[in-house]
């Protein structure tokens, strides 16, 4: 199971990933779509570190909260959001240098993709 403090503090501070908002509520919430289960979750515990995103309360809310009968197709369009919006935080997290990877940035590994915009 990975488990990182850093990876969970670095949401301190940051704008929501989703809505921008950046008011001192922004937490990174674990992933809880329809695919959790192959990220760690289980019974009494979230799915790994890696699998969060930066959210603002008024967005964790909305993520983790159901609906009173959502259908499937708005399951998986929640739960699509959630992966995209995770996808972003670890873009973040590697511009914080919070996550690197070997060789990114190095004039022989990988150019940063910021660097092309």
């Amino acid at each position: 199971m990975i488990r990182s403090k850093a990876m969970l503090a670095s949401a301190k501070g940051q704008a929501c990933i989703n809505c921008g908002r950046r008011d001192d509520t922004v937490v990174a919430a674990h992933y809880t779509g329809l695919r959790s289960h192959m990220f760690g979750k289980g019974t009494g515990h979230k799915c790994h570190d890696l699998f969060v995103a930066d959210l603002c309360y008024k967005c964790h809310k909305a993520f983790d909260g159901e609906e009173s009968t959502p259908t499937l197709p708005q399951k998986i369009d929640k739960s699509e959001q959630f992966l995209a919006l995770i996808c972003q935080t670890l873009l973040r997290r590697i511009d914080q240098g919070v996550i690197s990877i070997k060789g990114y940035g190095d004039k022989h590994g990988d150019s940063n993709p910021k660097s092309k915009q």
